[in-house]
């Protein structure tokens, strides 16, 4: 049985690591070790933790002064002694059976990534990820990002588990001090691979959370936010550019950037002050007239269409008067369902 290194990400998650680490520790795939990695939380999580895993042999605990969550991730995987490699946030629990099936699915068809379905978790509701729901439509095995170009939304690394001599051999590792490390890390993998096994069960939930602080998903108006995601972006465009990707995936990728990571940054910045839309205006701008190789903009749903237009002249006006219109059917729709 192959040994499986899971790398816990802990940083003021007091109310919800009880219940993450619970969901590893009871995991039914056996030869786990767990790398337990504090992130100077101010809370009790540490000493929360310290309680649960006392007399666990299989459990690695590090204590570190806060780095950010991407020095969390390579600082577990330097202590890794793993032939494979997987990571949980200390807010999310996993189903029991999650890594069984994903080890299964290694041994079925060797693979470097096995990626597996995923569903929100608020309270004790469990609802769709709509992110997730693109790409997790049927069980695929060996395949490729140009082969299944979806995988592009597929862009959380805690779903998945990863060979660790393809990881070595890549150089791969989170961007540290830099938000939506994720994007920066997941696309160029996919890009990397040459198998991906998918397994469409759910078996990871992600948390919206109802205390502490909010996650990066919850959170808006940051231009410090649009800096990073677009930074994530260009290091997907570059390692596409290192492997001479054009056509369709190129340009699957640049339609996905419009309507998911490029729409989020706009989202609400009719709302927002002057300031803020402008230097979100400006830094959106650069992207698209420096970045964006294809046509992919003319194909998007022509409301979202009509507000990057509107964004890219600048004509804020026009803008605001759309983002009213549109989210103003949206909310419509939402409340008629």
């Amino acid at each position: 049985m192959h040994k499986l290194s899971v790398i816990v990400a802990v940083y003021n998650v007091s109310d919800y690591i009880e219940a993450c680490l619970t969901s590893v520790l009871e995991q039914s795939y056996e030869n786990i070790e767990l790398i337990i990695v504090n992130d100077g939380s101010t809370d009790d999580s540490f000493q929360k933790i310290e309680k649960l895993v006392d007399g666990n042999t299989n459990v690695i605990l590090i204590d570190q002064e806060n780095q950010g969550v991407s020095a969390v991730r390579n600082n577990g995987v330097k202590v890794a002694t793993g032939e494979y490699l997987g990571f949980v946030d200390g807010d999310d629990i996993i189903a029991k059976d999650m890594f069984q099936k994903m080890m299964v699915s290694f041994e079925e068809s060797d693979a470097d990534i096995v990626t597996i379905g995923v569903a929100r978790l608020s309270g004790d509701k469990v609802y769709p990820s709509t992110l997730h729901e693109r790409f997790m439509v049927s069980r695929k095995e060996a395949t490729t990002i140009e082969a299944t170009p979806t995988l592009l939304y597929d862009t959380t690394s805690w779903n998945k588990v990863f060979k660790k001599s393809f990881w070595d051999k890549n150089h791969l590792e989170f961007p540290v001090g830099q938000m939506y490390e994720d994007i920066a890390l997941m696309i160029p993998a996919f890009l990397y691979a040459e198998k991906v096994n998918i397994i469409p069960d759910v078996g990871y939930y992600w948390r919206s959370r109802d205390t502490g602080s909010k996650s990066i998903t919850q959170r808006r108006n940051d231009l410090a936010m649009v800096n990073d995601r677009l930074l994530a972006l260009r290091k997907v465009n570059q390692v596409m550019d290192e492997k001479n990707i054009k056509g369709d995936l190129r340009y699957q990728n640049e339609r996905k950037n419009f309507e998911i990571d490029l729409f989020s940054m706009i989202e609400w910045a009719f709302l927002a002050p002057k300031d803020y839309y402008s230097a979100m205006q400006s830094l959106i701008k650069i992207y698209v007239e420096k970045e964006i190789k294809t046509n992919a903009l003319n194909d998007i749903p022509k409301e979202k269409r009509r507000l990057f237009k509107n964004l890219l002249t600048n004509n804020r006006i026009a803008f605001n008067l759309n983002s009213y219109a549109y989210f103003g059917r949206k909310a419509v729709k939402k409340i008629v369902k």
